[in-house]
């Protein structure tokens, strides 16, 4: 037998022996393929359920991110960034693995980095609402952020949901305090987005003269479930997971693949429960009635106006999102006043324009060099 073909014979039994004993270990012990959240952080400052994150910098020499190689810039930005993520989901998702890690990146492009966590919400918290998130928590967050970092400015980055917060908070308390606010896949226009859109506004304007009051019920009778919550999530596109889970046993020799696939997986099956006094302002105030759209939304004591909004905006959509359409999330182009703003259509679908293989080079980037011009 030639050595070419010994060579072979070794490489599929190895091939062989690692594909069995992954596809035990995957079973018996996922949690070691789970590389998520493992950035160092600090928590800095918490109120109930909700905490607030710092992450020192601790890259010192050049590491890798996908296929590329990142060097820390030595060059420290003013500006501290916080970052915002989406009610329904952990915060863990800004910091998903190593080489698709936000704060990583944001860190390495001489950024001080915060992140704010909404916490494990459980059927106890059902009356959670908009006006805690936006008037109690965002608005502590922020504060807190300004003392720890010893700067009267922030950027502010949000995706999907975290973009909403981002803009309401700043539409409720802008006090010249947010220099930067930066959306990634987030939905103003709820009748622009896509079919279910058409049947929103359809039911709108069946139910214009109900007053919302008669539409509200007791809010943990709207209390979604995580598990619950990603199903509905995986049934917006229930093919993906047919192939998804093809790829993993194609790939199921290599490693490295299956930490990659199993830490994404981990996001779309382990979601956080979405509280029912939410759930129930976001399908009636924003889904039904369309308020965003308006730029004016009431929130108890305080009034979110987007037109007091003073930030420099950048804003984002996926070319292939089928949650977010893209003139539902450009919708925000025509509320905000100010001069510097910027919206920008990049590859992805609606998690793949925000962590997908792609993003760095394009949602990371693009964000980074964007908040750096902005950040004296």
């Amino acid at each position: 037998m030639s050595s070419d073909s010994m060579k072979k014979d070794s490489s599929f039994f190895a091939n062989a022996k690692n594909f069995v004993r992954h596809a035990v270990e995957r079973r018996t012990k996922p949690e070691r393929f789970i590389l998520s959240d493992k950035t160092p952080n600090e928590v800095i400052y918490s109120e109930g359920i909700m905490k607030l994150r710092y992450y020192p910098h601790t890259d010192t020499s050049s590491f890798q991110l996908d296929d590329e190689q990142v060097t820390p810039t030595q060059q420290k930005h003013r500006v501290p960034v916080v970052l915002v993520p989406p009610l329904g989901v952990y915060g863990w998702i800004y910091d998903l693995m190593a080489e698709r890690s936000w704060v990583r990146f944001l860190n390495a492009r001489g950024f001080e980095v915060y992140l704010v966590d909404w916490g494990d919400p459980s059927k106890e918290d059902s009356d959670l609402s908009l006006e805690t998130y936006v008037n109690q928590w965002h608005k502590n967050a922020i504060e807190e952020v300004h003392k720890h970092s010893g700067v009267d400015k922030v950027s502010l980055v949000g995706y999907c949901m975290g973009g909403l917060l981002t803009l309401l908070y700043a539409g409720a308390h802008e006090h010249d305090n947010i220099q930067n606010i930066v959306t990634i896949a987030s939905p103003i226009d709820f009748h622009k987005n896509h079919i279910q859109g058409k049947l929103l506004a359809v039911l709108d304007k069946a139910t214009k003269k109900i007053p919302l009051s008669k539409l509200e019920f007791d809010p943990a009778s709207f209390h979604v479930p995580g598990d619950v919550l990603a199903i509905l999530f995986k049934m917006t596109n229930p093919l993906a997971g047919v192939f998804s889970y093809f790829d993993l046993v194609r790939n199921l020799s290599d490693r490295d693949y299956i930490k990659a696939h199993l830490t994404t997986k981990e996001w779309f099956t382990n979601m956080a429960d979405y509280p029912g006094a939410t759930v129930q302002q976001l399908g009636l105030k924003f889904s039904l009635r369309n308020q965003l759209a308006s730029g004016i939304i009431p929130l108890t004591d305080h009034v979110a106006d987007f037109s007091r909004i003073k930030a420099n905006f950048l804003g984002f959509a996926g070319d292939t999102d089928n949650i977010v359409s893209i003139p539902a999330a450009a919708k925000i182009m025509e509320l905000l006043p100010t001069e510097d703003k910027t919206f920008e259509l990049v590859p992805g679908g609606h998690a793949g324009v925000f962590a997908g293989g792609k993003a760095k080079k394009h949602t990371w980037a693009m964000t980074a060099d964007w908040l750096a011009e902005r950040s004296a």
